[in-house]
């Protein structure tokens, strides 16, 4: 998968942030010929123009994380990408539509919270002349054009297209296939752009857009430095692809373009843009393994929500450890005071073999509820949930059952909803063959910690959960 995501990594107050979806996150598909390829680059899965866009896009104040897919195809015109292969010139060519709405529908299933947006920039190819396949007309681009757009937006109603002038190249050259570029095929790409009002309105009122016509310009001035040198078939120099420095103005052009048509698309998902904070112990932090495979993790990204990690491994909700620090029963005060979403995972430890014993279940119930009302009262306007341990061997009459039934009845005391995950998960905790499929180590050894595998396995459970109660 091609994607580019921006993630900041904060350890304030041992919590971890992710602030990388607090504003407009978006999925970009990018239509285009070998420039969008990134042609002649050492490197063009890092350095070509949908690459570098991707970049330039999440650094901007209003965005967070973009989502995309390079769609550039060396060599090909318009007519290469029409939704009908008996359309394609020249009769026989392959036409790549089918494998853009292929590349799209991946990255819209991995995203499906977030905005979807067509970035085209085709013509090039279409100005030359090619052996069996004359210039494409002014007429017939805006044909085709139109032909790729309302296929798309058929398959995604609300997604938006944006359209961007091709840029400039040296005329007067021959390919090793007989292509022919003229001053006659530069001139078209100016009539070409004057299409694009033309396609902008039979196309689906609102949804295309004329996106950048000034990196055209900035290429004819700068191609010395920002376009790579090639020979053609007559030994002759000439210049078409832009190395990875032109890729990168290409790359803002581009991104200057998308920017206000991402921020002017609705929000697609309620849950976009909020804030989530997860406090708990290692089922939070995830032990050994990175945060960003834990089930909640994944849900804040597939929501488009800003996430907040505050787990601390071996941390308890009523027992103050030197070891594994503050309880959450206070520690809960050192989250952010703007979530709009809170989620505590634990309990484990204050099961673990003693705890339990040394402070007695009443003072565990007695605790449990100072967090919950201190919850309440700090994040009043927030949804709060409670996730239990998962289930353990000899677990009735266990130190794991008083503290699951101990949370199950005092948070429901204070309305806050409690998953039972000892009960009620997909996880068989106790199953020594499913821990070394799901767990952490692989040797069916640990008992608390999921791997990537198991928390895709939970999240759908725990999601379905959360959402019965994130209706507005």
């Amino acid at each position: 998968m091609q994607s580019f995501r921006l993630i900041l990594l904060l350890l304030l107050s041992s919590a971890f942030t992710v602030s990388g979806f607090a504003r407009r996150s978006a999925n970009i598909v990018f239509i285009g010929n070998s420039i969008t390829f990134g042609a002649r680059h050492e490197k063009p899965e890092l350095t070509a123009p949908p690459v570098q866009c991707a970049r330039w896009l999440s650094q901007q104040t209003d965005i967070d994380t973009v989502y995309f897919r390079n769609c550039g195809h060396s060599g090909k015109t318009t007519y290469h990408f029409l939704p009908c292969k008996d359309d394609v010139v020249p009769a026989g060519d392959k036409t790549y539509f089918p494998s853009v709405v292929a590349q799209t529908r991946q990255l819209v299933e991995a995203h499906p919270a977030l905005p979807l947006v067509f970035s085209i920039m085709l013509g090039t190819n279409d100005t030359v002349e090619r052996p069996g396949n004359p210039h494409t007309t002014p007429g017939d681009y805006a044909k085709n054009l139109t032909a790729i757009i309302d296929s798309l937006l058929k398959l995604w109603p609300d997604a938006h297209v944006v359209l961007n002038k091709p840029i400039w190249y040296t005329p007067d050259y021959v390919t090793k296939g007989g292509s022919v570029a003229s001053k006659k095929s530069l001139k078209l790409l100016a009539d070409y752009f004057d299409m694009f009002p033309v396609v902008v309105a039979n196309s689906k009122a609102g949804h295309v857009h004329i996106g950048d016509s000034q990196a055209y310009g900035w290429f004819e001035q700068h191609w010395q430095t920002d376009i790579v040198e090639e020979q053609d078939s007559r030994g002759r120099s000439y210049r078409l692809h832009p190395n990875e420095q032109g890729a990168a103005h290409l790359a803002e052009y581009w991104g200057k373009a998308l920017l206000p048509v991402i921020m002017d698309m609705p929000a697609t998902d309620p849950l976009q843009g909020l804030q989530i904070g997860v406090i708990g112990d290692s089922y939070v932090r995830n032990h050994r393994e990175p945060i960003e495979n834990t089930w909640h993790y994944k849900f804040a990204r597939k929501h488009g929500m800003k996430y907040f990690n505050y787990g601390r491994n071996g941390n308890c909700i009523a027992l103050d450890l030197q070891r594994w620090g503050t309880g959450m029963y206070r520690r809960y005060q050192d989250m952010k005071d703007s979530l709009d979403v809170v989620v505590v995972i634990a309990g484990h430890n204050d099961a673990a073999e003693g705890r339990i014993d040394s402070i007695g279940i009443d003072t565990f119930r007695e605790r449990l509820g100072i967090l919950c009302r201190g919850l309440i009262e700090k994040y009043p306007r927030a949804k709060l949930f409670f996730f239990t341990p998962w289930t353990c061997e000899n677990f009735v009459g266990s130190a794991r059952q008083l503290v699951v039934d101990a949370m199950l009845e005092v948070c429901g005391s204070y309305g806050i909803p409690v998953f039972d995950a000892a009960r009620r998960s997909n996880i068989f905790a106790t199953s020594e063959q499913f821990r070394k499929i799901y767990f952490q180590g692989g040797r069916g050894t640990d008992t608390a910690h999921l791997n990537a595998r198991g928390h895709d396995r939970f999240l759908p459970v725990a999601e379905q959960f959360i959402m019965k109660y994130m209706e507005r």
